[in-house]
């Protein structure tokens, strides 16, 4: 039996099917709640209709004209998750994305909630495809660390101990750093630029690199060191020893009995079709584990 990613996969291909994976990206966007994630695809996509919650999955795509020949387009494809952050649903997700051509993932943290940035990253980094991490020269991973408005006004001591949290965590992974916030143009600026050149183009290094505390980080992968961070070379449990044993993370909140019915959701109505008759098709299982009510709050 398919899933909604893996029918909403099909009929994106039967729509680019002509397309080359040369001519072709895709960027998955995952991360903290009301983080910001909607509002910077829409600007990145330059839409400008309002941004709706996103219940689980979201699909959308840009297209550009090639510098090389006007006649052909590339497009890139861009899929937001917005469910519960659930490593095992995350990871079946990403399993059944399609992806063409060059493949970015971006992680975004929500910096104004210090007590969950690391279960939100920790969730997120396990759901990294293999395939970002065997195949470096195609791929990009960046932490995009949004609120950064409300960030800026915490302790410095404690701005620069999760500062080296994130440094630390993107060093291992070869991750590109950004500080992010919808409320300041300058940042949403360099934010929109990323994303156009990984989605149209070829992304090398920020012009600018910042790793002071004390302002918004900007820091291109390769181009950090343990020096600079000033700890010694560290494994992910060691960093993540070393957050906790000074930052708690946050109690999970009991998932309470509430039924989630399907809405409308995604920008193409046939998908909202099949969408619709993919949860008819569950809730008549005779031999459905638990009840489509249940997998519905789980996943929300």
């Amino acid at each position: 039996m398919l899933t909604i990613p893996e029918i909403a996969s099909q009929e994106i291909e039967k729509q680019i099917a002509e397309l080359s994976d040369d001519n072709s990206h895709t960027i998955f966007v995952v991360g903290s709640k009301s983080v910001g994630k909607s509002t910077l695809l829409n600007t990145f996509l330059d839409k400008t209709d309002a941004p709706r919650e996103t219940l689980v999955l979201e699909y959308s795509f840009g297209r550009k004209s090639n510098q090389r020949q006007a006649i052909e387009k590339t497009i890139c494809h861009v899929w937001e998750y917005g469910g519960k952050l659930d490593s095992n649903i995350l990871n079946t997700i990403v399993a059944t994305i399609l992806k063409r051509g060059k493949y970015c993932f971006c992680i975004m943290i929500d910096l104004s909630k210090i007590k969950t940035i690391w279960n939100t990253l920790e969730i997120c980094l396990q759901a990294i495809p293999k395939t970002y991490l065997d195949s470096e020269n195609s791929s990009e991973l960046i932490i995009l660390c949004g609120k950064y408005d409300l960030f800026k006004n915490y302790d410095s001591d404690i701005k620069k101990f999760i500062c080296t949290t994130l440094r630390s965590v993107a060093l291992i992974y070869n991750a590109h750093l950004l500080f992010y916030s919808s409320k300041e143009p300058q940042l949403v600026k360099r934010a929109k630029e990323l994303f156009h050149n990984i989605g149209f183009g070829i992304f090398t290094s920020f012009k600018d690199r910042n790793t002071n505390s004390a302002k918004p980080l900007v820091i291109s992968k390769k181009t950090d060191s343990w020096e600079s961070i000033g700890l010694p070379t560290s494994t992910l449990e060691q960093i993540k020893m070393r957050h906790l044993s000074r930052i708690s993370p946050e109690a999970e909140v009991p998932v309470t009995d509430v039924i989630t019915t399907p809405r409308h959701t995604h920008p193409e109505s046939v998908l909202d079709t099949k969408v619709a008759l993919k949860y008819e098709e569950l809730r008549s299982l005779p031999a459905l584990d638990i009840s489509i009510d249940d997998y519905l709050v789980g996943i929300k």
